[in-house]
């Protein structure tokens, strides 16, 4: 017998048929874009951090999620100061139009100006930068134009940062107030640190 141009062999069909389907069901995990709106569809936790900054955090085996959005007209650069079991000094991990880290009690390793051979040395995380859009030349230097995302999203590596307990504190810059104003907002407001546990 011939069906749709296969021949047909007794029991082959339903081996074919078997072997098609994923042995796993997929499971949807965030695209790091800025766009914190996929994670109202995951078992994600949210947080209200004040000022209009709303905090997202997710994570699977492999990975820790952070995604935060901020009021219209904010920039929301980013210090993340982490603590974890596995790291043998908490670290800096920095996003703006750049990415960075660096022992949060090194200030010699932390880059002091935009040309610094120390950015981009981020290893097992990622986030969402500022794009630039445009460079302004009508005064005596260039100045560069950045077009901020809609929210900053960090993807972290549990393979290099561990399991277990994660303390974070965040500081995050240049927050639109409803006055208008810009401010820096520290996360938590105490000055203490956020604890997350980790699976």
């Amino acid at each position: 017998m011939r069906k749709y141009g296969c021949f047909l062999l007794p029991g082959l069909p339903l081996l074919l048929a078997a072997s098609a389907a994923p042995a796993h069901p997929t499971t949807l995990t965030p695209l790091v874009d800025g766009d914190c709106s996929e994670y109202s569809q995951l078992p994600a936790q949210q947080i209200d951090a004040g000022s209009g900054v709303v905090l997202h955090l997710y994570q699977d085996e492999h990975y820790v999620w952070l995604c935060y959005t901020y009021p219209p007209g904010s920039a929301g650069q980013l210090d993340m100061k982490l603590k974890t079991e596995k790291l043998p000094d908490p670290l800096n991990l920095h996003v703006s139009a750049k990415l960075g880290e660096w022992p949060v009690n090194r200030e010699d390793l932390q880059p002091k100006f935009p040309e610094s051979d120390l950015w981009w040395n981020q290893k097992d995380w990622i986030g969402t930068t500022s794009m630039l859009r445009s460079m302004d030349m009508s005064g005596p230097k260039p100045v560069s134009r950045l077009k901020h995302p809609p929210g900053r999203e960090l993807q972290i590596a549990k393979k290099r940062f561990g399991h277990g307990e994660w303390q974070f504190a965040l500081t995050i810059y240049q927050v639109r107030s409803q006055d208008g104003k810009l401010l820096d907002l520290q996360f938590p407001t105490d000055g203490s640190y956020y604890t997350l546990k980790t699976n």
